[in-house]
């Protein structure tokens, strides 16, 4: 008999949950329950895989255009004369797979009558290519012409073309009466780069290390640092740490990709966590919701429950009747909130842009944001775990309501009948 009330309990849990009810209101509430757990599940997965583009995405840009590890002295203590000896030296550690030297400082850039302050960036075309992924390589440097490689921003802003001059200015110290007078060069924009990232595209420009060098009043064999290269960029602390150990020389720093952006990655960090635990608490209100309505389903149906009970079904049968209804709505809201949230990650961008076409105004501003475009990752592991979660809290919350039911006495229930 105990196998009959099984499959009874759930064909009776199904029928209730798809049954027309006498109150409409509780009907309303259930649909309340499966939405609010549906947005919430949705507003969680949409935030994380978001969260997750930004740091890939941020990871990626210092691969491309920033560094994994750069060595430098100590502003007091002058270049690096030797900087292949120092990069062999840096090989000791597997991790590190390539190296390039590199000079760098700021100026302005002049064309058609725009300026724009720069970040410049002197490299070694014959190295740069091992440790930079922004272009297939950086030849068009060489030659005896001041050639430049310009952000696609900037290049924008300045109105500039391949072919076209710009002229560079930089701040120059006179020896004599120690003020400060401006410096210009020549250089012809040989290309153009974008990694996606408008603190990049907008303020750098890319000349030959022989150029920077002269421009910066550095001797020709010497350079201001070194960029490396790592096998494995997310242990790029770890592996700093242990050139600084092997080195043990105290006019050198070590940087890491992780201390140029580390400010910008505990922000995004603190907001996933902060924005993580506003979107549960949807999913939370949403589980009242499903105890609300099990309680007045379980008020509704007193009776019939009552008349189930006098019919001889056991009180766990009528238990897992109403744990059905429950696992029925926390079932089709984890369904619809993980099928929205996936499919609105896969199109964010492209939503993005029908509502700035609405609207009529940038909503997500390259400027403002770190990248030039909302980057999205999808971690299964992370999505499967968050829908777990939601359905067994779902399913919890059926315990009380159905527990009340499965107390109910046939005589009191039947009495005013």
């Amino acid at each position: 008999m105990i196998k009959l009330f099984k499959p009874l309990s759930l064909a009776i849990g199904l029928r209730y949950t798809g049954a027309k009810r006498k109150n409409n209101f509780i009907s309303f509430i259930s649909l309340v329950s499966i939405g609010g757990i549906a947005l919430g599940l949705t507003a969680i997965i949409v935030v994380l895989s978001v969260m997750n583009g930004f740091q890939q995405g941020i990871q990626e840009v210092s691969a491309s255009m920033a560094y994994d590890l750069k060595i430098v002295k100590r502003a007091e203590r002058g270049h690096f004369d030797d900087w292949e000896t120092l990069y062999q030296t840096a090989t000791f550690d597997d991790n590190v797979i390539a190296g390039a030297p590199f000079t760098n400082g700021e100026g302005l850039m002049n064309a058609n009558g725009l300026m724009r302050p720069v970040r410049i960036e002197g490299i070694n075309p014959t190295y740069q290519s091992a440790v930079s992924d922004i272009l297939p390589n950086f030849d068009a440097l060489n030659g005896d012409s001041a050639n430049v490689i310009l952000g696609k921003d900037l290049a924008e802003l300045l109105d500039a073309h391949i072919g076209e001059q710009v002229m560079l200015i930089t701040p120059e110290v006179s020896p004599h009466s120690e003020t400060v007078i401006p410096r210009t060069k020549a250089f012809t924009v040989v290309d153009i780069f974008s990694v996606g990232m408008y603190e990049y595209d907008a303020n750098m420009a890319i000349i030959h290390i022989d150029d920077a060098n002269q421009i910066f009043k550095i001797p020709s064999n010497e350079v201001q640092g070194i960029r490396l290269k790592l096998k494995d960029p997310s242990i790029a602390r770890p592996t700093a740490l242990n050139l600084v150990d092997h080195f043990a020389d105290n006019d050198i720093l070590i940087y890491s990709w992780v201390d140029q952006f580390a400010t910008l990655a505990k922000m995004i960090d603190t907001e996933k966590r902060t924005i993580f635990v506003i979107m549960s608490l949807i999913i939370a209100v949403a589980v009242f919701n499903v105890v609300s309505t099990l309680v007045m389903v379980v008020n509704d149906k007193r009776s019939e429950i009552a008349i189930l009970r006098t019919l001889g079904l056991a009180p766990r049968s009528i238990l897992a009747i109403f744990m059905v209804q429950g696992i029925v709505i926390g079932f089709w809201g984890v369904f619809i909130g993980t099928s929205l949230g996936l499919l609105i990650t896969n199109n964010v961008n492209r939503l993005i842009g029908w509502l700035e076409s609405f609207l009529g105004y940038t909503v997500f501003e390259p400027s403002v944001y770190p990248l030039s475009h909302i980057p999205t990752v999808i971690n299964v592991g992370d999505i499967a775990l968050i829908a777990l979660i939601a359905f067994l809290l779902a399913s919890l919350a059926t315990l009380y309501p159905a527990w009340s039911a499965a107390r109910t006495q046939p005589a009191e229930a039947l009495r005013y009948e």
